[in-house]
């Protein structure tokens, strides 16, 4: 049978509850005890003190017997006349053990209790005492002037004692049973609304599930149920916005995928049609190359890009680059592409300040290289790129400023999208796939760095390129 959470809680509160007042009533009913057992011990030790001042007194203001003869011919009248000082029983024994004088008159049908034990301690001088249910028997010596005299013993009732702590044993469960009756009801209303606050946000995380997302969160309230509460919401919002970049993802895929599938589709059947004319199998054998070196390109990136999202943890194969180095390589492997789009490539060592980053040196290169292509590829004749490297505020921010065909204002939020190109028809011909600046990104970003860029804008020429401004943090 499955039990609700308010039922666990409220029997885990009650029982709690239970055993605390069981705690409070031991300490306290021990406490109690303990203080009784000190005020008894002291009345019992004055009342003794007094006897034996007395049984002295008698002993030395009269005639000077034997202790044992003394004991013999007064202990009657001194336990009758201390039994009615001390106002309880008296009753004296001489130093043989055996009693002497006792303040109230033994019932004969009833039989002696046996205090033989607890007045062996006496006789060996030791002040001792035994309880028999509510009774109490305290045994001292009496010492006189020439020796021990006998054992006088007080008997006292603990009756009242006994009552008083079960008074207060009965006050205490009392008084914890109604504040048990209490908590648990007011336990119960607190953990149903607590119970119901869970089944809310069971029913949010079931709707995520099922692709129902949240509007706003369910529970406005300021604790850890509130906080759960906005963290489910957020949580429903990120889904929803992953689910729509996947599935904008997948159709950008799939449209891009089947472009030059299609395209190669329809120069394989020019191919089987004419495959006689030599110059239409050359120009349709080099579109079909050009359209596979395309898809081959974007496989190439979209597994990448995968790589990337998946796996976070780059670190380990991390470490310190000095970066002024790894642009100076990049600028020379890629002057002969510049070269051959008629571009001017320029990144001298004055415009590189040397900074040191901890990167994975591979990501970089891949990261520049995808940045300087970019810049080449989307030039003009006769244009340039300028490359320079400098220190700013604890960071190495790399520029890479081109001469080409910019990119408009309205395109700066969909840049970085996989597959978003500014000019579709620019990047088939250049061979772009739309997914060379996602994964840029997603390198700075694991970086720790920032990525963003600004239209160069003149007095000659409005729209005079784009300057990409790369900002990675300086190895400490």
């Amino acid at each position: 049978m499955r039990i609700g959470i308010r039922w666990k809680l409220g029997l885990f509160m009650a029982g709690l509850l239970v055993l605390t007042v069981a705690a409070l009533s031991m300490l306290v009913l021990e406490g109690i005890e303990r203080k009784q057992q000190r005020d008894m011990e002291a009345q019992l030790a004055q009342r003794s003190a007094l006897a034996e001042m007395r049984v002295r007194q008698t002993y030395v203001t009269g005639e000077r017997l034997e202790p044992l003869t003394f004991m013999r011919r007064q202990g009657a009248s001194l336990a009758a006349e201390l039994g009615q000082m001390l106002g309880t029983q008296i009753v004296l024994y001489d130093r043989n053990g055996q009693v002497v004088g006792n303040s109230v008159p033994r019932n004969s049908s009833l039989p002696a209790p046996d205090v033989s034990d607890t007045l062996a301690y006496a006789l060996d001088g030791q002040t001792a005492y035994e309880k028999t249910g509510v009774t109490v028997r305290y045994f001292t010596p009496l010492q006189g002037p020439d020796g021990r005299l006998g054992i006088v013993q007080v008997n006292a009732s603990i009756a009242s004692d006994r009552a008083f702590l079960t008074d207060i044993r009965t006050l205490i469960w009392r008084a914890g049973g109604v504040a048990l009756l209490a908590s648990v009801l007011l336990g119960l209303v607190y953990f149903t609304r607590f119970a119901r606050a869970i089944r809310k946000l069971t029913a949010d995380a079931d709707a995520i599930r099922t692709g129902r997302y949240l509007a706003k969160p369910t529970l406005r309230r300021r604790d850890e149920i509130g906080s759960l509460s906005d963290g489910i919401y957020y949580m429903s919002k990120e889904i929803e916005r992953n689910f729509g970049r996947q599935k904008h993802f997948i159709n950008n895929i799939s449209h891009e995928f089947k472009t030059p599938l299609t395209s190669m589709l329809a120069y394989a059947d020019l191919l089987e049609m004419y495959a006689e004319d030599e110059a239409m199998v050359r120009d349709a054998s080099s579109h079909i190359r050009r359209e596979s070196e395309r898809l081959y390109s974007m496989v190439e990136h979209v597994l990448q890009l995968s790589a990337l999202e998946r796996y976070e943890q780059w670190s380990d194969s991390a470490e310190p680059v000095k970066l002024h180095e790894l642009l100076a390589g990049r600028i020379e492997q890629m002057q002969a592409l510049a070269a051959k789009a008629e571009v001017t490539l320029n990144g001298s060592s004055s415009a590189l300040q040397h900074a040191v980053v901890w990167a994975e040196r591979d990501s970089l290169v891949h990261l520049f290289t995808n940045l300087i292509d970019n810049a080449i590829k989307y030039n003009v004749l006769g244009g340039k790129v300028d490359i320079s490297l400098h220190i700013e505020d604890r960071y190495a921010a790399v520029r890479i400023r081109d001469t080409g065909i910019g990119i408009p204002e309205e395109a700066r939020e969909q840049l970085f999208e996989p597959f978003y190109t500014v000019s579709p028809d620019r990047s088939r011909r250049t061979g772009g796939t739309g997914l060379g600046l996602s994964i840029v990104q997603e390198i700075v970003t694991r970086q720790g760095g920032t990525i963003d860029w600004q239209a160069n804008a003149d007095d000659a020429n409005a729209n005079a390129g784009v300057t990409f401004i790369v900002k990675l943090p300086l190895l400490d």
